[in-house]
């Protein structure tokens, strides 16, 4: 028997190298194919076999496409292990079920398995994500009563999660821990925590930590210095990203277009188009491939330059180049058609809009909306939101504006008891224009 085993665990392996390799190749009919052969021909599977098919399914169906396979793997007399219950928490967890997932740990503590650490992270992490921090921070207690030991994912999926809950500062004392422990510190775990300070507007500390990982033996990277330089940008402290990402340029890290088009769009915001224009110019001479976000903020910059025909362009190359215009990319091109006073190019960017399935793109249509109150067309706007399928704030703030501004304040009144009743607000200046222009008229009744 034991030579019979002998000679069966070559070609089971050679199976699993197989299946592994079809799998992450996204193949998987033909693992499932090659399984189905193997089993024909007297090969058994053992259950890194099952494993493996267990762990693609879940990636690419979902959990219950893992849980058939671990059916099959049960009728054909393979127990399932540690490694399957961890492929299906995590399959819980990528798909946000928290109860599926504390289920399944369950489960695994009744069948006698004893769960590693890689049981406890994705589980952290989906309590975390679902909004259940508390549940999540007994996880980890769990973890420690039963001695088993954290590795660096742990402690980079705890201090992720609870910036997410909002403790920034939990965090922050958590690291600090860490630090004098001497427990395992990575650059993933600088850059959570340079990224959760971030987020949470604690500049200072974000920059704090970036200066003690200069001091390190980890070298900062291009997510390191893409957080910061998104933070500064996001609390008004523009010279301090513009230098971060010009730090970038000069340690060589600005290997994608994520960082150019973040200081690009930081650029149009702040009217300087000629650095925005020269950034640009830069990023198609080192070679970076486009993506569409990348599109629309050239397409926007054209825009705000008030060069449409190069903004068409930009569209023109995208489409060719395989990319598809998105909603962003048409609400781009009708408010600067709108900024110009191009009302009927703008509206058959609308139509060409639908054409392609868009039709609840309420920014577009906000866009025009507001650009023909503007130019006093406040019955053309009217016919247009009466075939919006959604409005928001801003649609109603502009029509009623525009009314107000042409003195009809019954019609204007009307509308914002209509947005109201859907649930929708307008801005309190829009209100007061009602209110005001009833009065001037005549109308004693308000309210």
């Amino acid at each position: 028997m034991a030579r019979g085993r002998g000679r069966w665990l070559l070609p089971t392996r050679l199976l699993n190298v197989c299946l592994a390799a079809l799998c992450r190749g996204g193949s998987l009919a033909v693992a499932e194919s090659v399984l189905v052969d193997a089993i024909r021909l007297g090969l058994p599977p053992d259950v890194v076999t099952y494993n493996t098919l267990l762990a693609a399914h879940c990636r690419a169906a979902g959990l219950e496409a893992g849980l058939a396979v671990m059916g099959r793997m049960r009728e054909a007399g393979v127990e399932p292990d540690a490694v399957t219950y961890n492929s299906l928490i995590a399959g819980a967890a990528r798909r946000g079920l928290p109860i599926h997932a504390l289920d399944l740990f369950d489960e695994m503590l009744r069948a006698g398995i004893v769960p590693d650490s890689w049981s406890y992270n994705p589980l952290m992490h989906c309590l975390f994500r679902s909004g259940h921090p508390e549940d999540a921070y007994r996880v980890f207690a769990d973890m420690a009563e039963k001695g088993i030991a954290p590795c660096d994912t742990t402690y980079n999926t705890l201090l992720n999660g609870m910036f997410r809950a909002g403790y920034a500062m939990n965090a922050y004392r958590m690291f600090r821990y860490l630090q004098r422990a001497g427990l395992p510190v990575s650059i993933v775990t600088y850059n959570t925590m340079i990224n959760g300070l971030c987020r949470s507007g604690k500049v200072g500390y974000a920059r704090m930590v970036l200066r003690e990982l200069g001091r390190t033996d980890h070298a900062p990277n291009a997510v390191t210095y893409t957080a910061v330089m998104k933070c500064c940008f996001r609390y008004g402290r523009f010279e301090q990203g513009l230098d971060t990402f010009l730090s970038l340029l000069d340690r060589g890290y600005v290997s994608d277009v994520y960082p150019y088009c973040t200081v690009i769009s930081a650029l149009v915001k702040k009217g300087r188009l000629g650095e925005a224009n020269t950034y640009c110019d830069l990023m198609i001479q080192n070679g970076s491939r486009l993506d569409s976000v990348c599109y629309n903020t050239l397409i926007h910059l054209r825009c705000q330059e008030g060069k449409l025909d190069d903004a068409f362009e930009l569209v023109s190359m995208m489409e060719d180049g395989g990319l598809e215009s998105d909603e962003y990319t048409f609400a781009i091109l009708v408010n600067g058609l709108c900024k110009l006073g191009h009302i009927e190019a703008a509206e058959k960017q609308l139509f060409y809009m639908e054409m392609k399935g868009m039709q609840s793109n309420v920014v577009a249509y906000n866009c025009l909306v507001d650009a023909l109150c503007k130019f006093q067309e406040v019955d053309a706007a009217i016919r247009l939101l009466q075939c919006m399928k959604l409005k928001d704030d801003f649609t109603y703030t502009s029509l009623v504006h525009g009314l107000c501004r042409v003195g009809r304040y019954h019609m204007a009144s009307k509308f914002l008891r209509i947005c109201l009743r859907e649930g929708n607000n307008v801005l309190a200046s829009a209100k007061r224009a009602v209110i005001a222009g009833l009065r001037s008229s005549g109308c004693d009744d308000t309210s």
